[in-house]
């Protein structure tokens, strides 16, 4: 359903590159994105800010150009609830924190958690890169593993003759080289999901 959704996507033209700012030049991307995820969250990188595509949510009726589009959100929401549950068995298994505070490994409220990833109501989120952690949140499970958007990348190698072999693991030609994001949470999870079909490239990042 996810590997369906990617290409239904990218079928529909939803994947576009970025013009971001490297030492005062400006460049395309390598990689096209797509953020999808809870209405009003946004992801920066590079002083570039991306809007979430919203996925539906029983409390917030989104209407979609196609159906299509429709069930590739809807399939990456289903992704994120599963890696949720996933994440929260890996850390579980690790003793990382007390199961004391683990009271649902199922999908928490949606509502909840839209409603805490605002500053305010009605606004966007804060930038994360500012390290701002509101008091008690992030502190139980549910809370560090909760992924409130998803940032899609694309890439075709065949078009793409300057890529780099990754140095460490055999991954193959590299787009983006390994890297960290200043703006995530401390102590939140990430998850990530590849599919490679035909030659072409994509994955989910949760966060």
């Amino acid at each position: 359903m996810v590997q369906e959704g990617f290409l239904t996507l990218r079928k529909h033209d939803c994947f576009f590159q970025d013009l971001v700012r490297i030492k005062g030049k400006d460049f395309f991307t390598p990689v096209s994105r797509i953020l999808i995820g809870n209405p009003g969250c946004t992801y920066k990188y590079l002083n570039t800010r991306l809007f979430t595509v919203p996925w539906p949510t029983e409390s917030c009726e989104i209407k979609y150009c196609s159906p299509q589009i429709h069930d590739a959100c809807k399939a990456l929401i289903k992704l994120n609830d599963y890696l949720h549950i996933e994440a929260v068995k890996a850390l579980q298994g690790q003793n990382l924190l007390d199961t004391k505070d683990i009271k649902d490994t199922t999908v928490i409220d949606r509502e909840q958690n839209f409603a805490t990833s605002l500053i305010e109501k009605g606004s966007f989120s804060k930038d994360q890169s500012s390290c701002y952690v509101p008091e008690d949140d992030y502190t139980s499970l549910n809370n560090r593993t909760s992924y409130n958007l998803t940032l899609l990348n694309y890439m075709d190698p065949q078009q793409m003759p300057y890529l780099k072999q990754e140095p460490y693991f055999g991954m193959g030609n590299m787009a983006v080289s390994w890297h960290h994001d200043e703006n995530l949470v401390e102590r939140s999870t990430v998850a990530v999901y590849s599919y490679s079909c035909e030659g072409e490239w994509f994955s989910a990042l949760q966060t």
